[in-house]
């Protein structure tokens, strides 16, 4: 069998460390840049949480101008009328966005369009595929993320929701962030609500670009050591997220799975959660991610045993062989993570409203969900350790809210005997 070429590298600068933000002042000045728009939630901006950072630009001798309505599912609409609006207007150098995945996805957004005219759903995956050539002006960006997880800041990803709430897909090397600064001092404050469920983002991203059968030597580097570094630190940075090892640990974990998300890609759970994560289940993405996770390792493990071997020794420091290792193993170390953690605030699938002879069909025909059967509609083309057909997808599905409900039950039990 020959052995496809490898795609791999870094294409921007990365700082990562306690206090690195501080180093924005150092790139404006060594870019030129010298007007910038800042995208950062509004809450973010009002609180005065991010206030070093706009000073740190201000030192620089840069004009700053504020956009803050972000909303916690980018919408085109909002973009095209008020981002892209006032980016023409302002005429920045280049974006500086500041927040978790909607804002850094929102900044991507009004990025891509630039100076184009164009909407910008006009630039997601079918219209405006990854090697398309840009032939319009598009914006530079400075990634700071405040939250852990997406792994927006590291690659050419972007989620913008059409009208109807649908989550469609822009991803162009023209979004990814020049320059990525991941502060583990911004990770502190965050509620243990948001740590758990962003971080769970990070541990799949983490878990599906090893298993991706587009994954090379490169991506599974990378999402190996996001792995032990999930393992090691998740339940303490869930507990104190201002516990400093445990948040940059984290950070690093989010870093090294974003990397991997540029090249190697995804699989069934983050196909599955976009459908989850709108009406009428309106469920966190991370959460969703945590929530699918076990039936999704259950269906792959025949294909990928030994995958999920490294896997789980990563995670938790043993070294099990291959005889000694079962995929339950895994499956049961990821439910009582979600339990510990208390993942979806212990809620079951159904406690989101999920009747099946309601809503089974309604995710299917999700475009998401549709297309990515499209592109796996064959077991050689497949990116998934395994092959996933329509019916596959309706069990996984089935088989979710089955784990979701075990696992609330649990927890409730839990409760009752304190």
């Amino acid at each position: 069998m020959r052995i496809p070429n490898m795609e791999f590298g870094l294409r921007q600068h990365i700082y990562q460390g306690a206090g690195c933000v501080s180093t924005i002042k150092d790139i404006l000045a060594r870019e030129n840049w010298t007007r910038v728009l800042l995208v950062c939630g509004p809450t973010l901006y009002k609180s005065g949480a991010v206030k070093h950072i706009e000073n740190h630009i201000k030192e620089s001798g840069a004009q700053v101008e504020a956009f803050t309505n972000i909303r916690p599912n980018p919408e085109a609409e909002t973009i095209d009328n008020e981002g892209v609006k006032l980016a023409l207007k302002f005429k920045p150098d280049v974006i500086v966005a500041c927040g978790g995945g909607s804002t850094l996805d929102t900044a991507k957004g009004i990025a891509i369009v630039g100076d184009s005219g164009k909407p910008v759903l006009d630039f997601i995956i079918p219209k405006f595929p990854p090697g398309t050539k840009a032939t319009h002006n598009t914006l530079p960006m400075v990634a700071i993320p405040t939250t852990a997880g997406t792994g927006s800041e590291v690659c050419k990803n972007a989620v913008i929701s059409d009208k109807d709430g649908l989550k469609l897909v822009i991803a162009h090397d023209a979004i990814v962030p020049k320059y990525a600064l991941l502060d583990p001092d911004l990770l502190k404050t965050m509620p243990a609500s948001v740590a758990a469920a962003t971080t769970m983002d990070a541990f799949v991203q983490a878990l599906e670009t090893y298993t991706n059968r587009n994954a090379n030597d490169f991506t599974r580097t990378q999402s190996l050591r996001a792995l032990e570094l999930v393992g090691k630190y998740i339940r303490a940075y869930v507990a104190n997220p201002a516990d400093e090892e445990a948040a940059n640990g984290i950070s690093l974990a989010c870093m090294y799975a974003g990397f991997s998300l540029g090249y190697a890609g995804i699989g069934q759970v983050h196909i599955l959660s976009h459908p989850l994560g709108e009406a009428p289940f309106d469920i966190a993405h991370g959460d969703a991610c945590a929530m699918l996770l076990p039936a999704v390792i259950e269906f792959n493990g025949l294909a990928c045993k030994e995958l999920y071997r490294a896997a789980y020794n990563a995670l938790t420091g043993e070294h099990l062989t291959s005889a000694e290792f079962e995929v339950q193993y895994l499956i049961d170390w990821v439910v009582e993570l979600n339990s510990d953690i208390h993942v979806c605030r212990d809620k079951s699938f159904s406690d989101y409203g999920y009747v099946e002879k309601e809503h089974l069909e309604m995710i299917m025909q999700h475009p998401i969900v549709s297309g990515a059967l499209a592109r796996n509609g064959t077991a050689d083309s497949t990116e998934f350790p395994r092959h996933t057909s329509a019916d596959d997808m309706r069990y996984l599905v089935k088989r979710t809210a089955i784990y979701s409900q075990a696992q609330a039950d649990f927890a409730k039990a839990l409760l009752e005997d304190v």
